[in-house]
């Protein structure tokens, strides 16, 4: 179905329905359609940079498209079905806007590239990432993807015939890259050696205890230098950078759902130095422990009043 023309109005009345925030401030810029060409293509249907600012929330579904919503700077939070799921710096969602989505700042100013797109293949596209994954993807900032998405950007500004199949060809080339980079990483775990695999699942399981990457490498007969590598290799990040991020996941929960303090928390999690978790957890969410859960608690009160 070609939307492209009823596509603001359309959004803007799922936003109505659902937002508590200033709607003018998340509408996108729109595109205007090629209906012949588009009807067999990928087509982009609005798009922009725009900034999302607390206490502003956004939210919309039975919306006839698909998402990119690429995080520039700052941190967000995205609701669905009872779930919730951060966003930060350098994070790509993939949505299926048929499906409700909240979408809530976590730092004051969270700014977000936004790309709905249609065509009648996406579908395929999603329902293979779903099969391996919640389709959220870390990129970099030297990332083509984002270089990518830029340029359909810039494309907008001239309509005909050649632009509608460069858009095409720019956004046939982010779902075969997004599809592929999970296919490759699924290979590469089931081929992780043994010994990574266990020290993933103690990581995954155990992430509370006490954890010396030297002791590790010892127990498993490698050098620690061998050790960092192979496990960045195959599971995208160092040993202690993937500890972490599993450590500060459950701390978000615990400073959401306890009146834990924050040492407690720290502590909790596997990390003594509450200064250190402090700088880690304002490292990942742009903000201190005391001020997310804040924020948090602020956003649920205002949810329910």
């Amino acid at each position: 179905m070609q939307i492209t023309e009823l596509f603001p109005s359309i959004l803007q009345l799922a936003l109505m329905e659902y937002s508590d925030g200033a709607i003018g401030d998340f509408m996108p810029d729109f595109y205007t359609s090629l209906p012949d060409l588009q009807e067999h293509l990928f087509y982009p249907c609005a798009g922009g940079m725009r900034t999302i600012r607390r206490p502003d929330t956004f939210a919309f579904q039975d919306v006839e498209s698909y998402l990119f919503l690429y995080t520039h700077k700052g941190q967000g939070v995205i609701h669905s079905e009872g779930e919730s799921l951060p966003l930060g710096e350098g994070s790509l969602l993939f949505w299926d806007c048929r499906d409700y989505l909240q979408l809530r700042p976590v730092t004051p100013e969270w700014m977000v590239y936004l790309l709905f797109f249609q065509g009648d293949a996406v579908s395929v596209y999603y329902e293979e990432i779903c099969k391996l994954r919640f389709p959220v993807f870390s990129l970099s900032r030297q990332s083509l993807i984002i270089d990518n998405l830029r340029r359909i950007t810039e494309l907008n500004k001239t309509t005909s015939p050649h632009h509608a199949l460069e858009e095409n060809r720019l956004l046939t080339d982010i779902l075969s890259d997004l599809l592929l980079e999970l296919h490759m990483g699924q290979l590469n775990v089931k081929t992780a050696p043994p010994y990574l695999t266990k020290i993933k699942k103690q990581f995954d399981t155990e992430y509370q205890k006490e954890c010396s990457i030297t002791e590790l490498a010892a127990q498993s007969g490698v050098s620690r230098y061998r050790l960092s590598r192979e496990f960045a290799e195959y599971y995208g990040q160092t040993p202690i950078r993937y500890l972490n991020s599993i450590r500060l996941s459950h701390a978000c929960t615990l400073l959401e759902t306890t009146n834990q303090r924050v040492h407690e928390i720290a502590s909790a999690v596997g990390i003594d130095s509450v200064t250190h978790f402090i700088n880690l957890f304002k490292a990942k969410t742009g903000m201190t422990p005391a001020a997310y859960r804040e924020s948090y608690h602020a956003f649920r009160k205002a949810e329910h009043s």
